[in-house]
C-alpha cells in the first residue's frame, strides 16, 4: 500500500502523532482558557501562558486528563469528584509555576523510566477517569494500583524485557510508543489472565496487569501494550474526527467482547487487534514466543476474530473520509497478517477448534442480545 499515513502501523518520528498531539495541545489551551474565566486561578492565568515548557506540562497525561474530565463534567460543577479534580489541577499548576517542569513533586515525573525508553512505570496517576470501569470482563469497579505480589524491580525488569523484544521485532513501533506513551500504571497481578485498559481522555497512560504464571510475561505485556497504544492513537485522532457516523444506539456483534457494541466499539477493536496480531505473528515466525502451542492457538483464534470484525465494519460502518483512510490501512495490515498466517500454516485441528470456539462465542452473544446486527 502506497502513501501510508501510519494510522495503524508505526513509523519513526511519526508526522501523524506530531500533528495530532499539536492539535490536542491547542484543544487543551482552549479548554483551560474557558476554565480560568469560570472558576479559580484567574490571577495566574497570564503567568501560566508565558511559562516555558507549557506545552510539555499541559500535554502530559496527568494534566491533560484532569482538563478533559472537567470539560466532561462541566454541567456538574458541584460534584465531589469534579471538585477534587479541580483541586488536583490547581496543585499541579502551582507546583509547575513555583518549581518548574523538572520538579519531583509533579505527578508527571513520578516513577522510574523503563530501561532505554521515555516511558515511566508509576503508581502515581492523576487520571480521574480511572475510577470508572470500562470492560465487562474486568471484575472490579476500581483500578487497584500497586506492585502487589511483586517488587517494583520485578515490574521494571519485566517491562525492560518487553521493550527489548519489541525493538527487535519492530523498531518503528518502539520509536512511536516513546512518542505517545508516557506511563504504564501497574494495577494487578493474577494467574492466567492479563487484562489491560486505557481511556480516550487519558492519552499516554496504559493500565496493565502482570501474569504471574506465564513462562514469558513480557509476551503478555507486548500483546497488551500494542493493543492499548493502538487505542491511544485512534482516541487521539477521535478528539478531532468521529471516524464512524453510525448512531450509538445501534448495537452490533463484536467477535472479541462478551457484550454487543456500537459500531465505533467494533471499529476500536478492529483497529487494535489487527496490529497486535500482526506483531504476535511476527514474533511467532521469528521464534520469539516461548509457549509456541498456546500462542499458535491464540494467533489462529484471533485471526478469525479479526476477520469477523472486518466483516462487520465493511457491512455496517458509515465512515468519515479519515475513517475510510484508517479502515483501508487496517485492511492493508490484515493482508500482511494473511501472508504470515500462510507461513505459519497451522494444523487443521487447531484451525477447526478455533472456528468452533468463534461460532460458540457468536451464539452466546446473540443469545443475550438477539436484536444485534452482524
Amino acid at each position: 500500500m502506497q502513501n501510508l499515513k501510519y494510522y495503524v502501523l508505526w513509523t519513526k518520528n511519526s508526522p501523524l502523532i506530531q500533528e495530532y498531539k499539536h492539535k490536542f495541545y491547542n484543544k487543551l489551551l482552549w479548554l483551560l482558557d474557558s476554565y480560568f474565566y469560570t472558576w479559580l486561578l484567574n490571577s495566574q492565568y497570564e503567568i501560566l501562558l508565558k511559562t516555558d515548557d507549557l506545552k510539555m506540562f499541559l500535554s502530559n497525561t496527568d494534566i491533560s486528563s484532569l482538563i478533559c474530565f472537567i470539560d466532561y463534567q462541566k454541567e456538574n460543577w458541584n460534584h465531589d469528584l469534579v471538585k477534587s479534580t479541580i483541586s488536583d489541577l490547581e496543585k499541579e499548576i502551582q507546583c509547575f509555576l513555583s518549581e518548574g517542569i523538572d520538579s519531583d513533586n509533579l505527578a508527571m515525573n513520578s516513577g522510574k523510566f523503563i530501561n532505554n525508553t521515555k516511558i515511566r512505570l508509576s503508581l502515581t496517576d492523576n487520571n480521574p477517569y480511572a475510577e470508572f470501569n470500562l470492560h465487562p470482563d474486568h471484575k472490579t469497579d476500581w483500578v487497584w494500583v500497586g506492585w502487589w505480589d511483586l517488587s517494583e524491580n520485578n515490574w521494571i525488569d519485566n517491562y525492560a524485557k518487553t521493550f527489548e523484544l519489541l525493538k527487535s521485532l519492530d523498531e518503528w513501533i518502539y520509536d512511536e510508543l516513546n512518542q505517545i506513551i508516557s506511563k504504564i500504571i501497574p494495577f494487578w497481578t493474577s494467574k492466567s489472565v492479563h487484562n489491560s485498559w486505557s481511556y480516550k481522555d487519558a492519552i499516554g497512560h496504559l493500565y496493565l496487569w502482570y501474569t504471574l504464571d506465564s513462562d514469558a510475561p513480557e509476551i503478555n505485556n507486548l500483546e497488551a501494550i500494542i493493543h492499548e497504544s493502538s487505542h491511544n492513537k485512534l482516541n487521539l485522532i477521535m478528539h478531532f474526527d468521529p471516524i464512524v457516523l453510525n448512531n450509538r444506539d445501534e448495537i452490533y456483534y463484536s467477535a472479541i467482547r462478551p457484550d454487543a457494541r456500537p459500531i465505533i466499539g467494533v471499529f476500536l477493536g478492529y483497529h487494535a487487534f489487527a496490529p497486535t496480531m500482526y506483531i504476535l505473528m511476527k514474533a511467532y515466525v521469528n521464534w520469539a514466543l516461548d509457549d509456541k502451542e498456546y500462542w499458535l492457538w491464540k494467533i489462529v483464534l484471533y485471526h478469525i476474530k479479526t476477520k469477523f470484525l472486518q466483516r462487520v465494519i465493511k457491512k455496517h460502518a458509515q465512515l468519515t473520509p479519515i475513517g475510510k483512510e484508517v479502515s483501508d490501512e487496517i485492511d492493508f495490515v490484515i493482508s500482511k497478517m494473511d501472508v504470515l498466517y500462510k507461513e505459519i500454516n497451522p494444523p487443521k485441528s487447531v484451525s477447526s477448534d478455533a472456528k468452533k470456539l468463534q461460532i460458540e462465542h457468536f451464539k452466546n452473544v446473540n443469545r443475550q442480545f438477539s436484536y444485534l446486527m452482524y
